[in-house]
């Protein structure tokens, strides 16, 4: 048991380094790049895919999807465009959600119906930010990218501050009353829990104001890059009542439905750039199948600090960049 526990501080040790080594370095590398003694487009490919990789590791033992650490960092710590950097930090979401939706949905944790309920006002509204950062980028030019990069900051710290005391997620929530509206729509499903050995019937509610929250997910999404798991989670948990597990794989799912549509306002812009996004794809997809084998051993709850920590800072420094650009 001891050296077990060794083995996980060790572990989370060697994490965090690498983080913090990602922060400090990173801005020389991706300078580098443009400069003539700067890196060729193979250290270029393979520099980030190191990072990423680092990225996703830490992402999946926090708990946190890939683009939320992914966008800030990269806005924060580098000086790479940042309407380039939110396009990337939609498909690498995308990427992570369609590599968990095929077993989410084969085992019938995430909820079919759920989805195509919630799929519409998120896509719809995730398309609609995509295309607000696209019109801010070519409109408001220097006042434009302050706006974004304060109001990014912000967010991130909030979201900082939402996982470090976010309201206690409820694994079964005792629905009392389904309103009309949602019991006409059918949402109502069950799936196999292994741990308990039997089948859970569940029921959802309050679709009107999941409808309303996730037009705002959507937004967030689409206008920042961050994908929006963090938010319809609690969306799907604690407003609309569906179990935990239920709420987390089918908010994983919906990420790759929404994220793929509004990665395309981004494309028609010119905002991917080809090598800098294969390399974060191949990255985070390396990182998570890391980070899910590492799951059993490093103390996860370590982890989830280090990326708290490095949100606010990222955070910080994305308000300030804001506020002197101003």
């Amino acid at each position: 048991m001891m050296r077990l526990s060794k083995l996980s501080t060790a572990s989370a040790i060697v994490l965090a380094i690498l983080l913090f080594l990602f922060c400090s370095g990173i801005g020389y590398a991706a300078d580098s790049a443009d400069q003539s003694m700067g890196l060729s487009p193979v250290e270029f490919f393979f520099v980030f895919v190191a990072i990423c990789t680092v990225i996703g590791v830490v992402a999946v033992l926090g708990g946190v999807g890939g683009g939320v650490v992914f966008t800030p960092l990269m806005m924060g710590f580098t000086p790479i465009d940042s309407f380039i950097i939110r396009a990337t930090g939609l498909v690498v979401a995308m990427a992570g959600s369609l590599i968990a939706a095929r077993p989410f949905l084969r085992r019938g944790l995430a909820n079919i119906r759920l989805l195509f309920f919630a799929a519409v006002p998120y896509t719809v509204f995730a398309v609609v930010g995509a295309l607000l950062a696209g019109y801010v980028a070519a409109s408001a030019g220097d006042l434009g990218e302050a706006l974004i990069r304060l109001i990014l900051g912000i967010l991130v710290i909030f979201i900082a501050f939402l996982i470090l005391f976010g309201g206690k997620k409820v694994e079964y929530p005792e629905v009392k009353k389904v309103d009309g509206f949602t019991q006409r729509l059918g949402l109502a499903m069950s799936y196999w829990e292994e741990s308990m050995g039997k089948v859970v019937n569940y029921k959802v509610t309050r679709s009107p104001v999941g409808i309303l929250l996730f037009c705002g997910c959507g937004i967030i999404s689409g206008m920042f890059g961050l994908g929006a798991g963090w938010a319809m989670v609690p969306v799907f948990n604690l407003v609309m009542l569906a179990p935990l597990k239920v709420a987390a794989a089918s908010s994983k799912v919906l990420i790759g439905i929404g994220d793929t549509a509004a990665v395309w306002p981004y494309i028609m812009r010119g905002g991917i750039f080809p090598l800098f996004v294969v390399a974060c794809i191949i990255g985070v997809v390396i990182g998570t199948s890391i980070g899910a084998r590492l799951m059993f051993r490093v103390k996860a709850q370590f982890i989830r600090w280090i990326i708290i920590l490095v949100m606010i800072g990222a955070g910080v420094k994305l308000v300030i960049d804001g506020i002197n650009k101003l």
